[in-house]
Order: C-alpha cells, then structure tokens, then sequence
C-alpha cells in the first residue's frame, strides 16, 4: 500500500540513480542537475499520497517571525546551526557584511492516516528569510517529509530539503578566475549555491520515555559560476537521543560525524578547496515554566577540519570552531497559537585568522495551527 515500504524497488531505484549520477571519482565531475532530485521526490509524493486519501486527516499551520541580526553574511549558518536542519551550511569566507531585519514567513501542511504496518504521514513545509535592506540573501527552503510507524516502537522517516539561490556574500577572486571571467568585479563576485539534502531517520523507543535516533543523510552543494568549482557532496553520520525526564522537563542532545568531499580536478586549477570533516554535537533542553510558558535552551558546538591538499590555499591544515547559544520562550496563547521570542550567539574562528567573528540575533513571532 506504501510505496517506500512494500515495493522496495521503487527506493532502489532512486538510490541507485542518485548514487550513480553523483559518486565523484578522479576522472568526472560532479553532476549539477537539480530537475533529478526533484522530478524523483515529486514521483514518491504522487505515490504516496494516492494511498488512503479518503481515511486522511489534514493539518497544518503558518508561522511569522521578525528578527534583528548584526551580520547578514552569517544570520542564515547560524539559524541552521542544529541537528534537525542543515548545520554544516558551507562556510562563509568573507562575514561582517552588517546588519539587517530578517522577516520569516512559513506554512506547513500534513497529511496522516494508518496502513498495516502503522501511522504514516506526509508534510510539506515551505518557507523563507526575506531581508529587508539586504535583498540578495533572501531565499526560500522547502522540506518534504515521510514518516511510517513500524512495530514494537520503531519508526521510519525520510526527508528532501531544498534550498535554492542561497547567497553567500562576496567573496575573492583567485587570479586563474581573474583571467577567465571578464563579466566580473576585478577583486571579487557573488557566491550563491542550491543545496538538496536527503536525510533518513530510524527512531527506536527505548522505554516509555526515551527514545534513540540514528541518521544517514547525503547532500549536494552545487555553486554558480565563478565558484562553480567548489560543487560539493558530503555524507553524514548522526545519534540522537531524546528523553523526557518529567513531564515538564525533555531533553535532546546528538552528534553528527560529516565528510564533505570536492571534485579535485576541478579545484586544482584554482588552488582553492572546501573539503571538510566535521563533528557536531549539541544538547537542547525544554522547561515548561508555567502551565502556559516553555523555555527552550540550546548549546552548539561545531569542528571543521578542511582537507585540503593545496599548500597556497588559505583552508590548507586549516580548522574552524563554533560555539552557539540559544535561548527561546514560548508562550502558549491558546492550543493553536503560541508567541515566542528568542536571543542567539554564536561565535566561530578560523586558525588562519587571529579574530573571532560573532554573530547575534534576536526575535519575535506567532505560530497558528489548524
């Protein structure tokens, strides 16, 4: 009846079309077709949603939010900074490009039934950061989502995000791309990327109240030219667990193991790659205050060792560190809508730099839910 579940050919397929479209070796570059994710994951969600429909319910929800940010450059890498979005959003060179309102509109839709094997639902979630006097990092980010239950606890759930036209900020020119591409500034171009990322989850309950996570997730970073160069793809390993300590106090804390891989015959004529290994971890804690009051507190931390090979390259026996800090209140004005405000830092130093670059960001929204 589902089609991730009972006809395992149908996933078969698609992993090995993804993998034998985008496996880098020495002698190929990386494949920059974004119609391949999406034509795949829109052929899933017409075969999903075809099941069941008459015994469907419906959900869904918007939700607005207006923050103040005293860097643009690194608002939208330290938002992501966390295990259930995209913490290893690519690096960003050049930071401090100033301060701005970030307006966030989103709205989500869900659509649940049960077949034999248990729950399933399937959510899309669209939204987007639309920066008031900054217009070129506006961007949108999409999520498709499945979930089955299986037995004795256990759970299954894959996940598509979208981010296109992400805007990095300016960033150098190496002189080999000074020579090539006339049509920019002398010293340096826009850096824009879209980004896909495919993510499985396999959630166990370990007792009435804790409940352990593991993660797979691939992704590609594909770059526009001049810095088309820098396509990455990277793989990630991740654990979380989540514990429900009292009824009043949850806790989620999680580790993720990442490599980030490069098309070496295309960056050596540059000099220039972003190759990584990553170790991410953090711990977030939920506190019901009051009956209709929820503080929300998350620690980050992030390492990034770059690989690369290159001895003039800036990122050659280079790392970065990053430690964030989150605090949010949630108040609960009715069941189906919640004010919240919130405060974040985050600060992250490269060794090849002698400054810690930080960034802050605070504020407000509503959440609706119908």
């Amino acid at each position: 009846m589902l089609i991730f579940i009972t006809s395992s050919d149908f996933l078969d397929t698609i992993c090995a079309n993804v993998c034998a479209k985008n496996i880098l070796s020495e002698t190929n570059n990386m494949p920059p077709n974004n119609l391949f994710f999406i034509s795949q994951i829109s052929l899933l969600v017409a075969s999903l949603v075809s099941s069941n429909i008459v015994q469907a319910e419906w959900s869904g929800g918007a939700n607005f939010s207006t923050y103040y940010t005293d860097d643009v450059g690194l608002f939208s890498v330290t938002r992501r900074l966390s295990l259930e979005k995209d913490p290893t959003q690519p690096i960003v060179d050049e930071p401090n490009q100033g301060a701005d309102f970030v307006y966030e509109p989103s709205l989500y839709v869900n659509w649940e039934t049960e077949n034999k094997l248990g729950e399933f639902q399937v959510a899309l979630d669209a939204g987007g950061y639309i920066f008031q006097d900054h217009s070129d990092y506006s961007h949108g980010f999409f999520q498709l989502a499945v979930e089955q239950g299986l037995a004795e606890g256990m759970t299954l759930k894959f996940f598509y995000d979208f981010i296109p036209n992400l805007y990095l900020g300016k960033n150098s020119l190496s002189h080999e791309q000074h020579g090539h591409v006339e049509e920019h500034a002398e010293h340096e171009a826009d850096e824009q990327l879209d980004s896909h990322l495919l993510t499985m989850h396999l959630e166990q309950e370990l007792a009435e109240h804790l409940v352990l996570r593991g993660l797979v997730r691939y992704g590609l970073r594909l770059y526009d030219e001049p810095f088309a160069y820098r396509d990455t793809q990277f793989f990630t390993l991740g654990t979380h667990l989540e514990w429900d300590i009292t009824p009043d106090i949850e806790l989620l804390v999680g580790y993720h193991f990442e490599r980030g891989y490069t098309d070496k015959n295309a960056t050596v004529k540059y000099q220039d790659d972003i190759g990584y290994i990553n170790h991410f971890a953090s711990a977030e804690l939920k506190i019901r205050l009051l009956p209709s009051l929820v503080l929300i507190a998350i620690f980050d931390y992030e390492h990034n060792d770059f690989t690369s090979s290159y001895m003039s390259d800036i990122h050659h026996n280079g790392n970065e560190n990053v430690y964030q800090g989150e605090l949010e209140l949630l108040y609960e004005v009715t069941e189906l809508t919640t004010l919240k405000a919130g405060w974040q830092q985050g600060q992250r130093k490269f060794n090849y730099e002698d400054h810690t670059v930080r960034n802050n960001n605070v504020w407000v929204g509503v959440e609706f839910h119908f």
